[in-house]
């Protein structure tokens, strides 16, 4: 909001403001209130208005904010229908119900903004007492940098199968070759034909791998 928008809000405001209390005043000097009552009168009606608007708008949603909503609607009610009996009603003297009305607003107003100090005070009070979230002490404290600040998941490689050792003689290895594969073209599995032969499945799949040498 720029200087220019806060100074027309402003004005505005005092300006609905000062018609109000003149109207207001007015009112309460034809309801049979002394001038500096009469003066001060106003300031009761409007100035519930503003309390209770700053503490609606200071205030999270609860108890104490809805109360506040209810004295601002109460506040706005009492100024229009004061500003209306101004202009509605004749001239002098106001009926004696609309002057206990009068005379009634001041203790009233009293009670309503002793109260609205309290609940006020205590939703705050209660609002900076609330415990802080708990930090998990296993996060490691010290600032982190820039480099460390980036996690990266590296997916550690599977190591690879080292090839068994053919211990077995010449001979008898080309024997289990040839068995081996005869064993894989009748359908058997790597792993079974580990298991016949009694050796790995690894070296079953290096032999079907190699080559039959001519």
């Amino acid at each position: 909001m720029t200087r220019t928008d806060a100074a027309l809000i402003y004005g505005l405001g005092a300006a609905a403001l000062a018609l109000s209390y003149t109207a207001l005043a007015d009112l309460a000097a034809r309801a049979g209130l002394g001038q500096w009552q009469s003066a001060v009168w106003p300031l009761v009606v409007d100035g519930l208005i503003v309390a209770a608007t700053r503490v609606v708008v200071t205030l999270d949603d609860g108890p104490a904010r809805r109360y506040a909503w209810t004295l601002l609607w109460s506040a706005v009610t009492v100024s229009i229908a004061g500003n209306a009996a101004h202009l509605l009603l004749p001239p002098g003297p106001v009926h004696p119900g609309v002057a206990t009305v009068v005379a009634v607003v001041p203790p009233v107003a009293a009670l309503a903004l002793t109260h609205l100090a309290i609940v006020r005070a205590r939703t705050l009070a209660r609002s900076h007492h609330e415990p802080e979230p708990e930090i998990d002490n296993a996060v490691d404290d010290a600032p982190a940098s820039p480099t460390s600040a980036q996690l990266t998941v590296v997916t550690e490689p599977e190591p690879a199968e080292e090839p068994q050792p053919d211990d077995a003689p010449l001979e008898e290895r080309d024997v289990l070759r040839n068995r081996v594969r005869q064993l894989h073209a009748e359908g058997w599995s790597n792993y079974a034909i580990a298991d016949e032969i009694g050796k790995s499945e690894a070296t079953v799949r290096r032999w079907l791998a190699t080559p039959v040498a001519l």
